[in-house]
């Protein structure tokens, strides 16, 4: 049974660890996430197996009478017809342990919560190592689908430059500068500020020396 007070180091350690006949269920559900979602990867997330590509996207758990599927609530809301002989919840489905599991559907889901993995991330705007992008720098980004791709394609450090470099200073006019600059050297190639020493932000001998950016 769910042991939630065990910590599973892998899927593998979390099977082994329930009873032998449900152990078989448990792969076969495994078998099939994998079926539909070869390029995920395995690992534990909230003490359950769960299936990650860019974001998780599905967990399960067994209970007492029934495997826990946790595939978000997208999923539960377009199959509603096909789950009706299942409890739901608003991101839970409830497959009967004495029951076969509805591997086809199961297949349906995780399919589907690939898209909908990929499109969040087709808007998705990465972070800095240090820094978080600012809604105003975001929706330029956004606004630009070759931009966008761009900038997620530099490494956090980079990414991390860029956005110091137009928070740091104080008037808005020469934020919008650097925005306009930031773009076109984007399109250019080039990856990180010319001629910016870098964030202080990053260097703790001259923190002290800067106030908090609000970004």
């Amino acid at each position: 049974m769910n042991k939630s007070n065990i910590k599973y180091k892998s899927i593998d350690a979390y099977h082994a660890a329930q009873p032998a006949e449900a152990q078989i269920i448990l792969e076969h559900l495994r078998l099939a996430i994998k079926q539909a979602a070869p390029m995920a990867n395995e690992t534990i997330s909230y003490g359950m197996p769960a299936f990650r590509q860019n974001k998780i996207l599905v967990y399960y758990a067994l209970n007492k009478e029934h495997i826990g599927f946790y595939p978000t609530p997208g999923p539960i809301i377009h199959f509603k017809k096909e789950l009706e002989s299942y409890k739901t919840s608003k991101g839970a489905i409830q497959f009967p342990v004495d029951k076969p599991l509805p591997l086809p559907l199961i297949i349906k889901i995780v399919k589907f919560r690939i898209d909908e993995d990929a499109k969040s991330m087709e808007k998705s705007v990465l972070p800095g190592a240090l820094h978080e992008v600012p809604n105003y720098i975001e929706k330029v980004l956004i606004a630009d689908a070759d931009i966008l791709e761009r900038w997620n394609n530099l490494t956090p450090i980079q990414r991390n430059e860029w956005i110091c470099w137009i928070t740091i200073v104080k008037k808005s006019e020469t934020r919008a500068e650097h925005i306009h600059r930031m773009i076109a050297e984007l399109k250019e190639g080039k990856r990180k500020p010319c001629c910016w020493p870098g964030c202080p932000h990053r260097r703790p001998s001259a923190q002290k020396w800067f106030k908090k950016v609000e970004i």
